[in-house]
């Protein structure tokens, strides 16, 4: 029996224990639903808008986050960047073409050889020359025999023995001579020919010092028409690199300003030159023009058809600029924040250029002094 009542006592205090811990559970879940909750703070207002001004209100964080600076005049370079190619000077290159069709019958040059004006480049024979060179003698003896008959004439005139009529004949026979003198004397200048070559193949010579950088003629050859250069002779050590100048930045270049071309060939090495002369003609497709830079090759290292990137430097000149981080963009139009009086602002729209030097260039907009948000901006509405 006693037995039996300590049994029931030991369920009725694990009942008791369970009923405890469901007690205290549910304190814990329903207790916090009764609690007063604190209401949300109002929202700091940061700015007041009124006619397109914003004041930052005194309150807002967000008069210590924005910046400002003053819109200033500096001095500053531009530089133009364009792509380029090198050619030979045309003034200091010249096409070698037969004066007459015949056979090359000597080529003292060889490809890429260096020669000197003058220097025999090759010889060439043809009837042609021969038959001028007999025209020459002919119309020289003409000449000749014209003067003595004039000048038999003229004494026996002055004495009196022949009359004028016959001086006169002798005179126009003269002036006929002397006409196909010099005709023929055309022809030979034309072929390069002078009195001493008379009786000899026709020897050509380079007219300008340089480097034979095209031969399409061998010994032997026979050059029926003289219609085709036979070489090309260019002189090198100083060279053309034109560049193609964006229609935008022509302004900023002018004539004799410095220059300078990197190749990729010649990784790190610059070479300096200075504007020879400026195009007159816009390339209607690329809208660019021509602007060519003279530079030395003393080296021979650069060679026409290489490809360059010029950059051309300007004439330092004061400059309107700003921090670029004042500029907000829209879709179609830049724009900054003016501030009028302390911590009011405008939005104004900006035309700017060329970042230099971590400077912004304005074109329009702004003007000296004026005091604009330069930190931040995009804070403001």
């Amino acid at each position: 029996m006693e037995n039996d009542k300590k049994h029931n006592l030991n369920r009725l205090l694990r009942w008791l224990l369970v009923l405890l811990i469901v007690g205290v559970l549910a304190v814990l879940v329903f207790i916090p639903q009764f609690r007063v909750q604190p209401e949300d703070p109002q929202p700091v207002e940061r700015f007041m808008q009124v006619d397109g001004k914003i004041f930052i209100l005194e309150e807002s964080p967000i008069r210590d986050r924005v910046g400002t600076g003053k819109v200033r005049l500096d001095t500053l370079q531009r530089r133009v960047s364009a792509p380029a190619s090198v050619e030979a000077n045309p003034s200091r290159r010249a096409h070698i073409y037969p004066p007459v069709g015949g056979r090359i019958v000597s080529l003292k040059i060889s490809m890429g050889q260096e020669v000197q004006k003058g220097q025999k480049l090759f010889t060439i024979y043809s009837p042609e020359i021969a038959e001028v060179q007999t025209e020459f003698i002919s119309a020289r003896s003409s000449l000749a025999q014209a003067e003595r008959e004039l000048a038999r004439k003229q004494d026996l005139y002055e004495r009196g023995i022949a009359p004028s009529r016959e001086l006169d004949e002798a005179a126009t026979a003269y002036e006929i001579a002397q006409s196909e003198m010099e005709g023929v004397s055309v022809r030979m200048d034309i072929m390069g020919m002078t009195e001493e070559d008379l009786g000899m193949p026709l020897i050509v010579t380079s007219p300008i010092n340089g480097k034979i950088i095209d031969l399409n003629v061998a010994e032997g050859e026979f050059i029926a028409e003289p219609d085709e250069p036979l070489m090309l002779i260019a002189d090198l050590s100083y060279l053309w690199v034109t560049a193609s100048i964006q229609e935008k930045d022509i302004r900023f270049v002018r004539p004799e300003a410095e220059a300078e071309a990197r190749f990729s060939a010649y990784p790190g090495e610059v070479y300096s030159g200075s504007v020879l002369f400026i195009g007159d003609m816009l390339d209607i497709e690329t809208r660019t023009t021509r602007v060519v830079v003279e530079m030395e090759n003393p080296e021979g290292k650069l060679k026409p058809g290489m490809f360059a990137n010029v950059i051309f430097k300007t004439a330092a000149e004061p400059t309107l600029v700003i921090d670029p981080g004042a500029v907000l963009q829209r879709r179609d139009f830049n724009y900054v924040y003016i501030e009028t009086e302390p911590f009011t602002f405008e939005k104004r729209r900006i035309v700017t250029g060329d970042l230099i030097d971590g400077k912004l260039i304005v074109v329009s907009g702004l003007t000296e002094g004026e005091t604009i948000a330069v930190r931040n901006a995009v804070l403001l509405p």
